[in-house]
């Protein structure tokens, strides 16, 4: 077949056996719904264990994010929105603490969970399915004291300005943006045997199409990569005062060896 007449855009990257399509990346939107979607719904039963142990009084921003923690010792009354929350558990600590809580996703199952698990725990919380870089109305203007973030947002955003521009807009004077994400260095990079490789340039940012491994059985998704200079820049031209950044390595199973950094943080104020 000839691809190229075939109207399809085929790259093979070997190291991840990753192909891209044009038609996928372009429909991103849909295509990583459909995957989060997925997600949620083969993640339920172990998270709703999570979502029990926030309910019993685990502390949880206090273990599994320490880093933005300092941050959130004193939200009790604070208008707090959630970014591309996720699994909710972010968001349902923050609310656990006695915090007003938005939280904005775009998917429906994630949504669907969220709103499960603010039931079982006994909190009010606003769930907004929609699309960060394009926010509905309903989402008003210089209100919220903290937008927060935790692991898992930039690699899915293909407009970085429209994303910072949104969270500047939400927050009041005076509040802040706490961002904390995966490095992109990790996202790129492989480790075995305390060693470290590249599967493909720091400086390519994509997108790319990614199919999950056949055992975990998930739709493709569509991935972008962006340096840490783009995130800070797109903070600063959105006009947000960086106040802090850091990088740092987090162990796991596949990262024990502090060569390089798996996460950052950035913490922006508005004014």
């Amino acid at each position: 077949m000839d691809f190229e007449k075939a109207g399809f855009a085929y790259v093979v990257l070997i190291n991840r056996g990753i192909i891209m399509r044009s038609k996928l990346v372009s429909d991103y939107l849909r295509v990583n719904k459909k995957h989060w979607d997925a997600v949620a719904k083969r993640n339920h039963r172990e998270k709703a264990k999570w979502v029990k142990r926030i309910r019993e009084g685990y502390p949880y921003l206090e273990k599994i994010e320490p880093k933005i923690f300092p941050y959130l010792r004193d939200i009790s009354g604070k208008k707090i929105i959630v970014p591309q929350f996720g699994d909710g558990l972010l968001l349902l600590a923050c609310a656990k603490k006695g915090a007003v809580v938005t939280g904005v996703d775009l998917s429906s199952e994630q949504v669907w969970f969220a709103k499960e698990a603010a039931a079982l725990c006994d909190v009010d919380v606003k769930l907004v399915m929609a699309d960060w870089q394009n926010l509905p109305k309903e989402i008003p203007e210089d209100y919220f004291d903290l937008a927060v973030t935790e692991c898992g947002i930039f690699i899915w955003i293909e407009k970085l300005d429209a994303w910072m521009q949104n969270a500047y807009r939400v927050l009041k004077n005076g509040s802040r943006l706490i961002v904390s994400d995966f490095h992109p260095i990790d996202l790129i990079t492989e480790e075995k045997h305390g060693k470290t490789t590249f599967r493909k340039s720091y400086f390519d940012h994509g997108p790319e199409a990614v199919q999950s491994a056949p055992s975990e059985n998930l739709p493709p998704s569509v991935e972008f990569l962006w340096k840490l200079s783009d995130v800070i820049n797109a903070a600063i031209e959105a006009g947000f005062q960086i106040e802090h950044v850091e990088e740092f390595h987090g162990e796991t199973k596949k990262r024990k060896i502090p060569l390089l950094p798996t996460d950052f943080l950035i913490v922006a104020s508005k004014h």
